[in-house]
């Protein structure tokens, strides 16, 4: 027996409108369960405060995050100072308001401003330094930086050697927790 295309489209349509109807309730249902397509990684973070701690020498500055994110060390260039850029990042309505509060006696002065809508950067201004280092900590997410400086201002020139290639000692240790930065 030979159908007609027409008779086949016939019986074909209730199908298709339960097959569509089948997949839009699905996509409803997980659209409600929160399985959408922004994780964790792809939400900005937020750098909430800048925290300052001075003994002797040693200068520690805390940064406070929501959530871990990767991040970049580098040198200013022409100033004195480095910075710290967190990738997928936006500074706090606190911190663009009124920036880090440090006491008037610290070594170093710190700032902190939206570089890109993404990235919030952290400056670190300070005139020489003889240890750094950078470590990424979690419970509560936090980035720490440890500087040690000099008893004599000896004023580094080069920041090349703060980097990694010279006497000055620098560390960068992320939090290794698997797939995350």
């Amino acid at each position: 027996m030979m159908r007609s295309p027409k008779t086949s489209k016939t019986k074909l349509r209730p199908f298709l409108v339960a097959a569509s109807i089948s997949a839009t309730a699905a996509l409803l249902l997980l659209g409600n369960m929160g399985l959408d397509a922004d994780t964790p990684s792809t939400r900005l973070a937020i750098l909430s405060g800048i925290r300052y701690v001075q003994a002797d020498r040693t200068v520690r500055i805390v940064l406070d995050l929501n959530d871990h994110r990767p991040f970049t060390l580098g040198r200013l260039n022409g100033a004195a100072g480095l910075y710290l850029d967190i990738e997928n990042t936006r500074l706090s309505s606190e911190l663009r308001a009124g920036g880090p509060r440090l006491p008037s006696d610290s070594l170093i002065q710190v700032r902190a401003r939206q570089i890109r809508r993404d990235t919030a950067r952290v400056v670190f201004h300070v005139d020489s330094i003889a240890r750094l280092q950078a470590v990424q900590l979690e419970e509560p997410c936090r980035i720490v930086v440890e500087m040690d400086l000099p008893s004599q201002s000896t004023p580094i020139a080069d920041y090349s050697a703060l980097l990694g290639f010279g006497s000055v000692g620098i560390s960068i240790i992320h939090s290794g927790r698997p797939g995350r930065h």
